[in-house]
This record gives C-alpha cells, sequence and structure tokens, in this order.
C-alpha cells in the first residue's frame, strides 16, 4: 500500500512540474500578423467609413482570438481586450473611440520585450 503512495507523490510530482514549466510566457512573441490588420483598421477608421471600419476591426479581432488559443499571454489577452472593445465600438458607430481603442492595442504590440525577472528575493 506505501508503495502505491509514493509511486502516485512521484507521478503528481512530474506532472506538476511540466505544467509551472509551461505556465511561462514566451519570451518573443510574433505580432506582424495582427499589427499589419490593426494598421489598416486604423488607417479605415481615420477615412470615417463605419462599414469598412467595422470589417476591418473584426477581422483584426478574430485573428486575435485564434493567436490567443495558441500564444496566451499577458500582453496577448491584453491586446486582444482592446481589440474587442474597439470592435464593438466599431459596431456601435463610434469610429473615434474605436480607433483610439486599436490604437492602444498597436501601441502595446510594438512595446519592446521586457527583461525576464526570475526569483523573487529582496
Amino acid at each position: 500500500m506505501k508503495l502505491k503512495h509514493a509511486f502516485f507523490t512521484l507521478l503528481l510530482s512530474a506532472v506538476s512540474i511540466g505544467g509551472a514549466m509551461a505556465a511561462g510566457s514566451p519570451m518573443n512573441e510574433d505580432f506582424t500578423q495582427l499589427v499589419t490588420l490593426s494598421q489598416k483598421a486604423i488607417e479605415t477608421g481615420k477615412t470615417g467609413t463605419v462599414e469598412a471600419f467595422a470589417t476591418d476591426a473584426e477581422t483584426a479581432f478574430k485573428a486575435s482570438k485564434e493567436k490567443l488559443t495558441t500564444a496566451n499571454s499577458p500582453a496577448m489577452q491584453r491586446i486582444t481586450g482592446k481589440l474587442k472593445i474597439g470592435m464593438n465600438e466599431a459596431k456601435a458607430g463610434k469610429v473615434a473611440e474605436g480607433t483610439a481603442a486599436i490604437q492602444e492595442a498597436l501601441s502595446i504590440m510594438k512595446e519592446p520585450p521586457k527583461a525576464q525577472k526570475f526569483g523573487g528575493g529582496s
């Protein structure tokens, strides 16, 4: 009976260590597709055409949502949230507010990579 418990504990610790390694955010994320789609949506928003802006904003949001399934990082979550706000504002006919939200997402995409911090000492 005790051998079963020891084996189970060993198995559980191996699985939890693997999960901890997978939880980190990627060091280099590629936002090139999202940058081009967001820039296109911003340019369309500057023209003031509501229907075209809503279509481009929705395309950018769908691409970010698809990328979120493979690259789930805090930056990607913030970008997807801003693009969703931009899409919702575009559908509501608020082109200026939607363009501003997409510009905020674009500024997050263009941020340089932050230095990795390891450990928690003082």
